[in-house]
């Protein structure tokens, strides 16, 4: 009779997935948090138009798409991943699959994704469209953004063996750099 919206439900949860992308491409090496992007828009995808919620300028920085939340900037560096390179690295971080969360209802939270992942979706995914998950997948991704880089499997057992010899996603190097990014811009005013 109940419907839990942590485990259960899935959402499509925008901008909270523009870090994954940030994380993939500081991980492989494709771009820095310093790399200055053209972030002139909108982008067009045939009859699709990508932009920004407002003028955020001509160009910025990595670190500043994610601060300032460039949908457009975000768009770009999925483009510099690719379709299959961006499946798989958000395979990694369980965000494409069942849980495993010993709840009966989140077995039926399984995530909603393009039946064929094109160009255009490779750009909504990068900044959240186009893929619905629940916000259980997000806290599990996020618990390996900023633990270092090894995957969690969330589990409500005290004592389960689920996450011993945890996998690592990525380098401990991409988490601080990113948890660093997050810390200095809380803080400014």
């Amino acid at each position: 009779d109940r419907f839990n919206r942590a485990a259960q439900g899935v959402y499509e949860l925008g901008s909270t997935f523009k870090i994954f992308t940030a994380a993939q491409v500081i991980d492989e090496g494709i771009v820095s948090a310093e790399t200055i992007l053209d972030i002139k828009g909108p982008l067009y995808f045939g009859k699709y138009k990508i932009r920004d919620h407002h003028y955020l300028g001509d160009q910025l920085t990595v670190e500043d798409i994610m601060v300032k939340s460039s949908n457009i900037g975000t768009a770009r560096l999925a483009a510099m991943i690719g379709a299959n390179r961006q499946r798989a690295f958000l395979q990694k971080f369980g965000l494409l699959g069942l849980t495993g969360v010993e709840l009966p209802e989140a077995s039926r939270a399984k995530p909603q994704i393009p039946k064929k992942w094109s160009r255009l979706s490779t750009a909504t995914i990068s900044y959240g469209h186009g893929i619905s998950v629940s916000p259980l997948h997000i806290a599990t991704a996020y618990s390996a953004i900023v633990n270092g880089g090894k995957k969690v499997i969330p589990t409500l057992v005290k004592d389960s063996k689920r996450n011993l010899e945890p996998v690592r996603i990525i380098s401990p190097d991409t988490s601080s750099m990113l948890q660093n990014l997050s810390l200095i811009h809380i803080s400014e005013p």
